[in-house]
């Protein structure tokens, strides 16, 4: 594995975004402010349904990144990969036209109406631009794929500007102009594959017949996303229905802040898998120890960047101080759900054990939904719920972690143990004592841990100054 060329595309992956996090944070920060708790939860339930927009392609996207990864552009079969974006697109259409024709007819109220049919819009354009970033990131031309990124940002960020200054204090403008980013990507993405469509559609009998191939290979790794998401996703759908929008909106805005950190570090995983997928075995085995092991001691400190986070965010928004309750629970989905995605997730793609995925995921969300019913219709509490579905992710990385080590026949670590025990310690730090208090006992804490692994710690920064 060439690591200067990883690096080099990873750097340009996180810049990417880099700018999509600071984005989304001026999102974050500003449209709350001038929305309203209400509109805003209606703004974050169109956020919360595009999220699963991915589920429509069946795997597809997938399946075409699994089959072709390493490929470069003059190996990849430029035919096929135009043929089956046809086929794709033109399915999502009719789903979209069914999704919308059912919200119409359904009787929701007007706000939901237009959500969930700017959603469907927005699923065949957004589905299309996955589709040819898969296929970017599959020729190992990572750069490509994180510039849109980069162009869909700075598309929105125009409208929003606008806006922002004439205080716009309805959700449907925001949505509107989300889409529209979205379309320039797509665009931008078609153009940057230009060539493919010169070599012919296929015909629609062989493109389908491709098509439901790649659906095949791809729907696990597509469902295991999915079920990925939905192990927080059910927690939200629960309190959408039991507490109302207002609730819903207090959690979504501390989900969204730990959507954008998850985001930004996920990029690794993008720019990792065509990677390691052309490594040998040894290569493998040592970036999967020392990937573990940094990311177990780096990533604990999100939660010291939590107290002053907070104390600027209160100043700013006091309306949410309910979501600032929230997160010192939804947290610790930063250290474990990033780690997964980084390690475990691409290392289960390489390895091809998208069933092992899949089956993990399912039995997280699973676990989920029953911790979140009890918490949200038996014990009546959204703090229950909400731990429910954290507990759960926890599992799931420290499962992930064991079954990976043990498939590729490396040790396993007491690091993610001790960092099981340091995330209990800030919950109960900053529940408990007042906010310096907590914050420096905290603080003092994870200088304990870093202590503990003092000589994994030397010997990582070593193998990182090779590089």
């Amino acid at each position: 594995m060439n690591a200067r060329f990883v690096l080099k595309n990873m750097f340009i992956a996180f810049l990417a975004q880099g700018i999509s996090l600071v984005m989304g944070v001026i999102q974050s920060l500003l449209v709350p402010k001038l929305l309203g708790v209400t509109q805003y939860g209606y703004w974050q339930l169109f956020i919360f349904y595009v999220g699963y927009v991915g589920f429509f392609h069946l795997g597809l996207n997938d399946g075409v990144y699994l089959i072709n990864g390493g490929k470069s552009r003059e190996e990849i079969d430029k035919s096929l990969i135009y043929s089956q974006l046809v086929v794709a697109t033109v399915f999502e259409i009719i789903v979209a036209i069914i999704i919308s024709i059912i919200a119409i007819i359904s009787g929701f109220g007007s706000e939901r109406v237009f959500v969930l049919v700017c959603s469907a819009i927005f699923m065949v354009v957004q589905n299309a631009a996955s589709y040819v970033m898969f296929v970017l990131q599959a020729m190992n031309e990572t750069k490509l794929s994180s510039y849109s990124t980069i162009v869909e940002r700075g598309v929105f960020l125009i409208p929003l500007a606008i806006l922002l200054i004439t205080r716009t204090k309805v959700f449907e403008p925001y949505v509107i102009a989300y889409i529209f980013s979205s379309v320039v990507q797509v665009l931008y993405c078609c153009y940057q594959v230009r060539e493919f469509p010169k070599d012919g559609f296929m015909g629609w009998n062989l493109a389908v017949r491709e098509s439901v191939e790649s659906v095949r290979v791809g729907s696990k790794l597509m469902i295991a996303n999915i079920a990925s998401s939905l192990i927080v996703g059910v927690c939200r759908f629960a309190i959408d229905a039991k507490w109302g929008i207002k609730t819903f909106g207090q959690l979504s805005f501390a989900l969204s802040l730990l959507t954008l950190y998850t985001a930004f570090v996920g990029q690794a995983s993008m720019v990792l898998f065509p990677s390691l997928k052309q490594s040998k075995e040894a290569e493998i085995k040592q970036f999967y120890v020392h990937a573990r092991d940094t990311l177990s001691l780096v990533f604990p400190v999100a939660y010291a960047l939590y107290f002053p986070m907070a104390w600027i965010l209160l100043l700013w928004l006091p309306q949410y101080a309910q979501s600032m309750a929230f997160f010192v629970f939804v947290l610790p989905i930063c250290v474990f759900d990033s780690k997964m995605d980084i390690t475990c997730t691409t290392m289960f793609k390489v390895i091809r054990e998208e069933s092992r995925l899949l089956y993990i995921n399912l039995a997280t969300v699973a676990c989920s939904a029953v911790g979140v019913f009890f918490g949200t219709y038996v014990l009546n509490s959204v703090y229950v719920a909400i731990m429910a579905a954290v507990i759960a992710i926890i599992g799931r990385s420290v499962y992930s972690e064991r079954f990976i080590a043990r498939k590729l026949g490396v040790a396993e670590t007491s690091i993610s143990r001790s960092e099981i025990l340091l995330t209990l310690a800030f919950v109960c730090m900053t529940e408990l004592l007042p906010g310096v208090v907590a914050f420096l006992g905290y603080c003092a804490a994870y200088a304990v841990y870093l202590f503990a692994y003092k000589d994994r710690a030397k010997e990582i920064l070593g193998v990182l100054k090779k590089i």
